[in-house]
């Protein structure tokens, strides 16, 4: 397998990441490699990045500010994120009220986390991108261009390049389905 793929992909999509030297064959399967070589830059006095975590305790630790596709376009991470935190309070206040009956049954995180990320994702589409979302020890989520071709093939080779790490990629898509909340 020619595991440069998904860094030229990544290239192909931001053209910024030529200037980045792709990580030795013998390091490119190391996801901490793949971090670190997606790294946050700081520009002016901000940063600036392609791949965002998010804590999986704190949704609104979610690193909006920093996404390199946000700032290109001028989007108000503020507001975004004031928007998710407004749709959020009610739900963990639910939560909060009936936790002794459906505590122990039931993760407000996931809840909360698809509220972050349909608001992301509504955002990126305005702008023709797509969301994508990598699991591993913390969550990540990345920007890309809306190319479907493109996105398969590199969730495939991603999800191949690190299946030895136990970390997956699925390309985040929001349902028309009904929500009982």
């Amino acid at each position: 397998m020619d595991d440069k793929k998904i860094f030229k992909i990544l290239q192909h999509w931001f053209p910024e990441l030529l200037e980045r030297k792709i990580p030795k064959k013998k390091k490119r399967k190391d996801f901490e490699e793949f971090l670190g070589w997606l790294v946050a830059e700081k520009v002016a006095n901000h940063l600036r990045a392609y791949m965002m975590k998010i804590d999986r305790h704190a949704f609104h630790e979610n690193e909006i500010e920093r996404s390199a596709v946000f700032q290109d376009y001028n989007v108000d991470s503020q507001n975004l994120q004031t928007t998710i935190r407004q749709r959020a309070k009610p739900i963990l206040a639910h939560f909060e009220k009936h936790k002794a009956v459906i505590g122990r049954y039931y993760n407000v995180q996931d809840q909360v986390f698809d509220i972050v990320f349909e608001e992301i994702l509504t955002l990126l589409k305005v702008h023709n991108f797509e969301l994508l979302l990598i699991y591993a020890d913390d969550y990540y989520w990345l920007a890309v261009p809306n190319e479907d071709h493109k996105i398969e093939k590199f969730c495939k080779h991603f999800n191949k390049q690190f299946h030895d790490e136990d970390i997956s990629i699925e390309h985040y898509a929001l349902f028309d389905c009904s929500r009982s909340t």
